[in-house]
């Protein structure tokens, strides 16, 4: 699934830059493969719990895979919104480059990268770094988002694709803070701490 969605994050890049992007039909097979994975691994986790009466690591591996697995699946959903909506917006290079659109979707595929590979090693140290960046570009994506809002009232270039851009500029923050939630995810596999609601 994370490389599935890696794919699909590629593809949001592209669609965003390349003029000429035709691989719509791809991205909608590539989102039913992810549906399919996220079922077939819901329904493996409620087996095993049903069957075996997993405890302590074994029972947190399971719990978070059920929350992981349906992460990705609303990643893949949010990547093929950008790539529905990318059209409208792709013959303004200049406006794309302004708000720095495609550094922050570069920032999202690396972003995957890395936490596939804090999954892979169970390595927590990594995911908690993961979580800083994601932070990151949350604000990042807010700060555009207010920025395209004060240029709206002076060019009237950007009110041409301004409501496209802000969903898209929101998709990605979207898609961070649903990569902030693996990495929590991560950090529990492995330490047994609980990230979420953690001033409670």
């Amino acid at each position: 699934m994370f490389d599935l969605v890696g794919t699909q994050l590629n593809r949001s890049s592209q669609s965003l830059l390349n003029p000429d992007f035709e691989i719509r039909d791809a991205a909608l097979e590539n989102e039913n493969r992810i549906d399919k994975l996220d079922i077939k691994i819901d329904k493996l986790c409620q087996r095993i719990f049903a069957l075996a009466q997993p405890v302590a690591t074994d029972l947190r591996f399971i719990m978070s895979s059920l929350r992981i697995g349906n992460e990705i699946e609303r990643i893949g959903d949010i990547a093929l919104d950008v790539i529905e909506r990318s059209e409208s917006v792709r013959s303004y290079a200049e406006i794309l480059d302004q708000y720095q659109v495609d550094p922050l979707i570069t920032e999202i595929i690396h972003i995957n990268q890395k936490i596939t590979e804090a999954y892979i090693n169970n390595n927590s140290e990594l995911a908690k770094e993961i979580l800083i960046t994601c932070k990151q570009t949350e604000e990042t994506c807010k700060n555009v988002f207010n920025d395209i809002i004060r240029q709206m009232t002076e060019k009237s270039q950007v009110i041409t694709i301004a409501t496209d851009l802000i969903l898209i500029i929101r998709d990605v923050e979207r898609i961070s803070s649903h990569m902030e939630n693996i990495a929590e995810s991560i950090v529990f596999i492995v330490e047994g701490k609980r990230l979420r609601h953690s001033g409670l």
